[in-house]
């Protein structure tokens, strides 16, 4: 699968989310709909990709900093397994990173990666962003605080 990331978009939305079951490296099985209750952050990205190889610190410090309250991030790989797996080894990135696939990546939408989606405890998309940058790291805490004392 080729998806490029052309500059940062970022959009504000407030919808549902479409469900998923996918495995991660490790063999666990997630499903979207299991998180309710909790903030999720669902992250597509690849090993090959400048901008997301970037994400990967920030992604692991806010889930450093927030997973006790509530959080997750669940990171998915559109890259061979074994280049994720030596990755999220080299990275030591604490979160988990699931097996993705062109089904998700469509039913999500996603036509350049990283792509970045901020879900609610109802289960709501309230934001997704195209691309990276280090100035989003503040923002991204400050939504996801907020998510959170909802």
């Amino acid at each position: 699968m080729v998806v490029l990331a052309c500059g940062s978009k970022n959009q504000a939305k407030q919808s549902g989310t479409t469900d998923f079951s996918l495995f991660s490296l490790d063999g666990t099985e997630y499903r979207l709909s299991e998180l309710k209750g909790q903030v999720v952050i669902v992250d597509f990205w690849a090993t090959w990709c400048p901008p997301c190889r970037n994400s990967i610190p920030t992604f692991a410090r806010l889930y450093d900093k927030y997973h006790e309250q509530g959080f997750t991030i669940l990171g998915i790989g559109l890259d061979d397994e074994q280049a994720l797996v030596k990755f999220k080894e080299q990275m030591r990135i604490p979160y988990p990173i699931l097996i993705g696939n062109k089904e998700i990546a469509k039913a999500y939408e996603v036509t350049g990666i990283p792509k970045t989606i901020f879900i609610d405890k109802q289960g709501r998309i309230r934001k997704t962003q195209t691309g990276f940058a280090p100035e989003l790291e503040a923002p991204f805490d400050a939504l996801v605080d907020s998510l959170l004392k909802e």
